[in-house]
């Protein structure tokens, strides 16, 4: 029975894709088979794209149409970016879309923007999650600010039905070498942060992701926090 995990972030440009890319890549060395599905983008101008992250982390497997269906140039909300095409976003289509991946073993979702931004005139990315019935990995950029930003969305994402199975803290900034890093560096700021968020979540999940790293630290089991979809079945 093919498993999910809906990836979302405390905001935009938080590191949701490079998450995703280390987890597909972990799962490709495990033999697993790992498919990515972003239901909807906007940004997405000429030249490679997070989608194209995606799918080549994978494996190529499936097209990179099944990766995403749907997309849109202008960098603006999904509907905002649709209706600037004169098109609109196909709500189900943010469903039917997961269809092709069916078959594999885990199924990577991965949202537009924060858990409660909207991906169409009618959907958000909480209800998406809500509606697979899948847990939820909450990504943060490890910066000042990370513990705060990432119990407010735990807290949000508990208090509407889901279940939050990680949190993963995204280094962005290029750390400081040697021994004497400060209180403010971002290996600093990561590692504590990482810390205090375990203390308060002891029942989730917590690790990091480093600046251009490729592995989430510590191990985590990905397929062994998923769940099964509960509304979708195979073709």
């Amino acid at each position: 029975m093919t498993k999910g995990l809906f990836i979302t972030g405390t905001d935009t440009d938080v590191g949701k894709t490079a998450v995703a890319v280390a987890i597909l890549q972990q799962c490709v060395l495990q033999r697993i088979d790992c498919r990515a599905y972003k239901p909807v983008a906007s940004g997405v101008q000429s030249g490679p794209s997070d989608i194209d992250r995606l799918w080549s982390a994978s494996g190529n497997a499936g097209t990179r149409d099944d990766v995403c269906p749907q997309s849109f140039q202008l960098p603006v909300a999904p509907q905002q970016a649709a209706a600037a095409e004169g098109s609109q976003v196909d709500d189900a289509l943010l469903r039917q879309g997961l269809y092709p991946h069916m078959r594999a073993d885990l199924v990577l979702i991965e949202g537009a923007g924060g858990l409660f931004s909207p991906l169409s005139h009618h959907t958000l990315n909480a209800d998406l999650a809500r509606d697979f019935q899948i847990p939820v990995v909450i990504v943060d950029s490890s910066r000042l600010g990370s513990i705060g930003r990432t119990l407010t969305a735990v807290t949000a994402a508990e208090s509407v039905g889901l279940t939050v199975s990680a949190v993963v803290l995204s280094q962005s900034e290029a750390g400081h070498h040697g021994g004497n890093q400060k209180p403010d560096s971002p290996e600093v700021i990561a590692r504590q942060s990482q810390g205090e968020l375990q203390r308060r979540l002891p029942h989730i999940v917590v690790c990091g992701l480093g600046y251009e790293a490729s592995t989430i630290e510590p191990f985590v089991d990905w397929q062994s926090i998923a769940a099964p979809f509960q509304t979708l079945s195979k073709r």
